[in-house]
């Protein structure tokens, strides 16, 4: 197998392939034949050491894939050699064969490219966690999500929309379309528009994946008993909160990190992609195709989602690399 991995903690442009022996299969895992690998921020805090969970060494990064399973253990049943799957880790995503726990592994519906499965994890399981099991999101709450021009928002407004909720989309850019929510809304103004559109309640439910200023601005357009998930900082801000206007707004400040449920609880995260498979071949959800990136371009497709020069989701494809 081939691992992309860094020698120590740094940037990307460390990452250097290295030529390990294939792992024994044991009970439970399967054996993944890589096609696609997902791309994301996070990856570049888990090379430079400040990530909140420690990776093993060497250092191998990345959080989502797509493949097929080429061997599984005589105790797994729920997967098949064949089978396209799509898988979400906690590190070592960065490669071209891998050996993980069934439970990190879900088939795919046949309709899906590789890049676009590739993709899927990261931005549809943070979008259910944090909206159903953080958030407890019910059907007829009105929830608001920021960034909701990214990856994980356009995400979000799909999985509220299925869940049966009211969507509220904050688009600094304009570009978002009218269509991929129920109202779109600038950042300008943001409480008093919020209480506008509820009929002077306000927000139930805010997914936060800005941070900054506009957290402060989320805060004042809850309801009353609203929450409020954070899930990232996409500003590079990380907001100041006084307890005492939780207090006496009586809201409630949530997190969700999709690493900790691919380490600490992969059924709970397995079960919210389920769900998003389920409600995709309904045709519920729209996942975005991700650009293109060649394995070659791996160091600087992640620089320039450092620098913010990236305005897609980007997946690296490994079919035309002879790595299998």
């Amino acid at each position: 197998m081939r691992v992309l991995a860094a020698p120590h903690h740094g940037g990307p442009e460390q990452l250097q392939w290295l030529d390990l022996p294939d792992p024994p299969l044991e009970p439970g895992q399967v054996r993944i034949d890589v096609a696609a690998i997902g791309l994301n921020f996070a990856e570049l805090v888990q090379l430079s050491g400040d990530f909140q969970i420690r990776a093993p060494q060497p250092l191998g990064p990345g959080f989502e894939l797509a493949g097929t399973v080429a061997e599984v253990a005589s105790d797994v049943t729920e997967l098949a050699t064949g089978w396209r799957v799509m898988a979400l880790v906690g590190w070592g995503a960065y490669t071209d064969r891998l050996v993980v726990d069934a439970a990190h592994v879900l088939p795919v519906p046949d309709a899906t490219d590789d890049l676009t499965t590739a993709a899927f994890p990261v931005a549809y399981a943070t979008a259910h966690l944090s909206l159903l099991r953080r958030g407890g999101l019910r059907e007829g709450e009105t929830v608001v999500v920021t960034g909701a021009t990214g990856n994980v928002g356009t995400a979000a407004l799909q999985v509220a929309r299925a869940a049966g909720a009211r969507v509220v989309a904050v688009d600094r850019s304009g570009t978002l379309p009218p269509t991929a929510a129920d109202h779109v809304l600038r950042p300008p103004g943001l409480p008093g528009a919020l209480w506008g559109v509820t009929g002077g309640r306000g927000a139930d439910l805010a997914l936060d994946l800005v941070g900054g200023a506009l957290t402060t601005e989320l805060l004042d357009g809850l309801a009353w008993e609203g929450r409020l998930v954070t899930t990232g900082f996409a500003s590079g801000t990380i907001p100041e909160v006084s307890l005492l206007d939780v207090l006496v707004r009586n809201v409630g400040i949530i997190g969700e990190d999709v690493a900790g449920y691919a380490t600490r609880d992969i059924a709970t995260a397995a079960g919210a992609l389920r769900q998003c498979l389920r409600w995709y071949e309904q045709g519920l959800l729209e996942p975005r195709r991700p650009a293109r990136i060649p394995v070659t371009d791996i160091a600087s497709a992640l620089a320039s989602i450092a620098d913010g020069t990236a305005r897609h989701k980007l997946a690296v494809d490994l079919r035309d690399a002879g790595h299998h």
